[in-house]
């Protein structure tokens, strides 16, 4: 299972690239906010903690399926890791008090965490050393792997739905141009990629 870290660096390359994309318009230029360094300085820490919450976010499902297929490929019961992400997301939402996560999106991200769970364990079935030539092994047609793409995008368009209608941050018409551009950067990425992949 020495493909963890392969596997896992992809998703942290991917979601890089998504997070950049998403916040491109709040990047810090270097301009005359440069003279004045304490400006400058305020607002690369705002961009760059952006960056972080916002990386955070769109791997937490990643991360929670991903912990939890490597424990079951060293053994551990598919059904004991799942009743510990249910319990942990639990705990995140009865601690949440700002409205960013709810009931609604947890039930909705549980069947994502389980598919993902499902992929991982089949990505770490593979002999394969580079990300590409373990997609191939495990998707040996390119179709096949976009309807793994759209399958996944299905599961997390669900969870984007349930956190347009149910989070209490900003209006119902800027959180669904957020999720849509979330939605759009993302297929647009891995379209990219899997483009790359099977050429």
């Amino acid at each position: 299972m020495k493909n963890d870290r392969i596997i896992w660096k992809h998703e942290l390359r991917q979601a890089d690239q998504i997070v950049k994309i998403l916040l491109d318009d709040q990047k810090v230029p270097v301009n005359w906010r440069i003279i004045l360094l304490p400006v400058y300085l305020y607002h690369l820490f705002k961009y760059r903690n952006n960056l972080r919450f916002t990386r955070k976010n769109v791997l937490y499902t990643k991360k929670l399926a991903f912990e939890a297929a490597k424990n079951i490929s060293q053994g551990k019961d598919h059904a004991w890791e799942f009743r510990q992400i249910e319990i942990k997301t639990t705990d995140v939402l009865n601690k949440e008090k700002k409205g960013f996560y709810t009931e609604k999106i947890r039930r909705r991200q549980l069947p994502e965490i389980d598919y993902l769970i499902n992929h991982y364990q089949a990505l770490f079935n593979s002999k394969q050393t580079t990300y590409s030539a373990i997609i191939k092994e495990i998707f040996p047609a390119k179709g096949q792997y976009l309807a793994h793409l759209s399958s996944l995008q299905k599961l997390e368009e669900d969870v984007l739905q349930a956190s347009i209608t149910s989070m209490r941050k900003g209006t119902k018409k800027d959180r669904r141009q957020w999720f849509e551009k979330v939605r759009e950067t993302t297929k647009k990425i891995r379209m990219a990629e899997a483009d790359q992949i099977y050429k």
